[in-house]
């Protein structure tokens, strides 16, 4: 059954100790339904309002704000599939990086131990972007910005190929870590230098509590994952969707 409790914003904002302006500001920008006015010309806010906000606060935890914002603004609209796929593929994305990063840490760490190097960083032989973009997985825009950007700098052979070795590859290995758990490219490039001044071994536990991080950051967009759901159910039953915006 519906509650038909009305809130101020302040009692809505209050919990997370931020002014009821937000609430409107919120409203503006398509985080929650457009909340009516009273006889005292004050928005009236329901439990559908509260808790559109508790979620999309709650969810960002895990998600940037752009990301909960798309979210948030399908479910005003009714469409609840798209809400659900968006944050499906936010989460794909954590985890994909999560991958990505332990396959990294692995190879270094292979490195380290003196064991074979894996067959796609053993590259002693001039070859070209589009190489290197597919044993990396990136695509070659991405490596041509790290370049300009100064994180790495190639040889050049023959042909006027650039030349990839595996100590090369190995750092671009590195870079993809970094940029995978969120680094800009002005801290890449100090992390880098740090590492020319080092040897890995040093580096490694700085690399590895990246790792820490990015699980952490998975974790949490799983809760925020269900908590998008939690919403969507009490959406449901409040037959949320099967009402037309005049009803509400």
């Amino acid at each position: 059954m519906m509650n038909l409790r009305v809130y101020r914003g302040i009692e809505i904002t209050r919990p997370f100790n931020l002014s009821a302006d937000l609430l409107r500001k919120y409203e503006t920008w398509g985080f929650i339904p457009h909340a009516p006015r009273g006889k005292n010309n004050y928005r009236q806010y329901s439990e559908i309002h509260k808790r559109f906000f508790e979620a999309s606060r709650h969810m960002m935890a895990g998600y940037s704000w752009t990301e909960v914002a798309k979210m948030m603004r399908h479910l005003v609209k009714k469409e609840r599939e798209a809400a659900i796929i968006l944050a499906v593929e936010f989460q794909a994305v954590l985890v994909n990086n999560y991958k990505e990063s332990t396959l990294v840490i692995e190879q270094l760490q292979a490195t380290l131990s003196n064991q074979k190097i894996p067959p796609k960083v053993q590259v002693e032989r001039p070859v070209t972007y589009k190489e290197v973009s597919k044993r990396l997985s990136l695509p070659i825009s991405t490596l041509r910005v790290w370049e300009q950007q100064e994180l790495f700098e190639a040889s050049r052979g023959e042909n006027n190929y650039r030349y990839f070795n595996g100590a090369l590859m190995n750092k671009l290995f590195l870079i993809k870590l970094l940029r995978l758990s969120g680094m800009g490219f002005d801290q890449c490039r100090e992390v880098l230098k740090g590492i020319e001044r080092k040897n890995y071994r040093d580096i490694l536990p700085i690399l590895q509590g990246r790792i820490v991080d990015m699980r952490e950051q998975m974790n949490k967009g799983l809760k925020s994952l269900g908590i998008l759901n939690e919403l969507v159910t009490y959406l449901e039953e409040e037959n949320y969707f099967s009402e037309s915006p005049k009803e509400r």
